[in-house]
């Protein structure tokens, strides 16, 4: 995967979402951690010092009862108060075991113990691990046997020190999560109003269609002003790019009618007077091309008026199809007529409104007139060609079709011909691809649905274009 993909495919919400999140996760963690050690120094701490005063007190019992063990009330006394289990071991100045556990854990090696400074250390005792001091305690009581210093061992299991700081670490995990949860929420909803202005100019973007190119004047944040501005620039030197070559275009195909005519007049002039059977040839090539080249010059003119650089002077207004649709059908009888084709008109609307609310006239006109000429064009003698109008329904407004039952487009080819200059039947030479991107420019310029379907019984081409209502 590249750089570009990689940067694509993560949305601009999940990268603010992860950057906002994943430092507060760390530093939750961090605190947990922190708190944890607390919690423990602090167990140890309070533990140590219990520990201190369970020496010194038993080591006093120990001198004053001369060595005798602790009563069972005591332990039970003090299991109950520390609810841990208490070991212990008193050694004479000497070293000589006096009372207690003997088997206790003695000292780790290589630790000198000073005189009254006592020294905690973890052990393992019974299968459980205990917290450990030992201390030197300096006994002088005359009625006892022991002189000097003497060494006191006393361990204490962990498990009530490992509770509280399992049950303080579970408390703060809790808090952390709840704060977490909430913090994601908050950062969820926050980033969401934040990119709410992407969404809108994504929106309006998207709304638009392919010939609007006015400038974006959706109010937006100061981080997204300059990306607009930089947008607006863009559609502008577009618009332009356009303007100037549709401007080019219609120039050219208007400079180029009037030279055409005069040697199409010519051509066919000399056509008429001459008398070798070459010469008749040539010319009447001439003349051939010459009527092509005409009508390519009128195809692109009407294409530049139609395209949406053209029609933004254009008037739209309440239209009636069916009188437009009889009118242009009539008008090209005689069309129809020349190349032997039987062309008809079939009123479908049964009394129902046919009238478009946003129509233009011109444009509609040309958009039929294209239809209809294409099917002469590339019909064959002896076909039909029939228009029809189909009144306004529940769902749909009023229909046009201009169906004929002559060779048709292969469904594989349909979208195709709705391009530019791109003609299927290049034998014949009296089309120039534009007619059907002319119709297609129409229909969308009043937001009509054109399709392409089989004719009558799967033979021919029916071409659809349904108004809205």
């Amino acid at each position: 995967m590249t750089e570009n993909s990689a940067a694509t495919s993560t949305s601009l919400r999940a990268r603010l979402l992860r950057w906002l999140l994943l430092p507060g996760l760390m530093l939750a963690f961090g605190l947990l951690a922190k708190n944890y050690l607390t919690v423990s120094e602090m167990a140890n701490r309070i533990q140590d010092r219990l520990l201190i005063a369970l020496a010194v007190t038993i080591s006093e019992h120990a001198i004053n009862s001369r060595g005798d063990l602790l009563s069972r009330d005591i332990e039970l006394l003090l299991e109950q108060f520390t609810r841990e289990n208490t070991y212990y071991r008193v050694q004479g100045p000497d070293g000589a075991f006096v009372t207690g556990d003997s088997g206790l854990p003695r000292l780790p090696d290589g630790i000198t113990l000073e005189p009254g400074v006592p020294h905690f250390y973890n052990a393992h005792y019974r299968n459980e691990d205990v917290r450990a001091v030992t201390m030197k305690y300096l006994v002088s009581n005359p009625s006892s046997n022991i002189y000097g210093w003497v060494t006191i061992d006393v361990s204490q299991t962990r498990r009530e020190r490992d509770n509280l700081i399992y049950e303080e670490l579970l408390g703060s995990t809790t808090d952390f999560l709840v704060l977490m949860f909430l913090g994601g929420v908050f950062a969820w909803i926050g980033v969401s109003r934040g990119l709410a202005p992407l969404r809108r100019l994504q929106q309006a973007i998207r709304r638009r269609s392919t010939d609007d190119l006015r400038p974006i004047r959706h109010a937006m944040p100061k981080e997204v002003t300059e990306v607009v501005r930089s947008l607006n620039a863009l559609l502008a030197r577009l618009e332009s790019s356009i303007t100037a070559n549709q401007r080019f275009i219609a120039d050219a195909s208007h400079q180029l009618r009037t030279p055409l005519a005069t040697v199409q007049a010519e051509a066919e002039w000399a056509l008429r007077n001459a008398s070798d059977q070459q010469d008749r040839q040539a010319l009447e090539r001439i003349v051939s091309q010459t009527r092509q080249t005409a009508r390519l010059a009128n195809q692109l003119l009407n294409l530049a008026r139609v395209s949406p650089e053209g029609r933004k002077a254009v008037r739209y207004e309440k239209t009636d199809l069916l009188a437009l649709a009889a009118s242009v059908t009539s008008g090209m009888v005689r069309h129809a007529i020349r190349h032997d084709i039987d062309l008809g008109f079939d009123d479908q609307s049964e009394g129902m409104n046919c009238e478009i609310e946003t129509g233009n006239e011109v444009l509609l006109q040309e958009m039929l007139g294209n239809l209809i000429d294409n099917a002469i064009v590339y019909g064959t003698p002896g076909k039909i060609v029939t228009v029809r109008v189909i009144g306004r329904g529940v769902a749909v407004g009023p229909i046009l079709e201009v169906e004929d039952n002559g060779p048709g487009i292969l469904e594989k080819d349909r979208d195709m011909v709705l391009e530019r200059f791109v003609r299927l039947d290049e034998q014949n030479g009296q089309g120039c691809g534009l007619g059907l991107a002319i119709v297609k420019e129409v229909a969308d310029a009043h937001q009509a649905v054109m399709s392409l379907e089989d004719g009558k019984d799967g033979v021919g081409l029916k071409v659809r274009i349904a108004f809205p209502r």
